[in-house]
């Protein structure tokens, strides 16, 4: 994978966390930290690493017409699986804050139509994360 790929791929995975993050217009420091967590954790980066990604992401997400163009980009990397492991880290992105808001739901669910997630494995995803957290 070239390294605009790369950074297409990560940019567009950071986006879909802080949408959900930010669904509910209060982007909480909880959830910062979590979706911090996560890409640490996917991407293998440094704090720097995080930081510059996310700020990067959101200047991005500023000119951003929707969520699908950064779902496609994902479809495009993930397979089934990685796709059902990537939405139990959305879901928890929406629950860090302790409460999984309407509107952060509603981005979910647009989230996993653009990823071809089926709505069993939707709900499947949601019990698991609602049980480890």
């Amino acid at each position: 994978m070239k390294q605009q790929d790369i950074l297409n791929y990560q940019t567009a995975c950071t986006a879909l966390l802080l949408s959900v993050a930010d669904a509910d217009e209060i982007l909480e420091i909880k959830e910062i930290d979590t979706v911090k967590d996560i890409v640490k954790f996917y991407f293998e980066l440094n704090e720097n690493e995080v930081n510059i990604l996310i700020n990067s992401t959101q200047a991005i997400m500023r000119d951003s017409v929707g969520l699908f163009e950064y779902g496609r980009i994902v479809n495009e990397a993930f397979d089934k699986e990685d796709k059902i492991e990537f939405v139990k880290s959305i879901y928890e992105v929406a629950y860090s804050d302790g409460d999984l808001h309407y509107l952060e739901h509603h981005t979910i669910k647009k989230i996993a139509n653009i990823l071809n997630i089926e709505r069993e494995d939707l709900i499947l995803a949601k019990a698991e994360i609602r049980r480890y957290l």
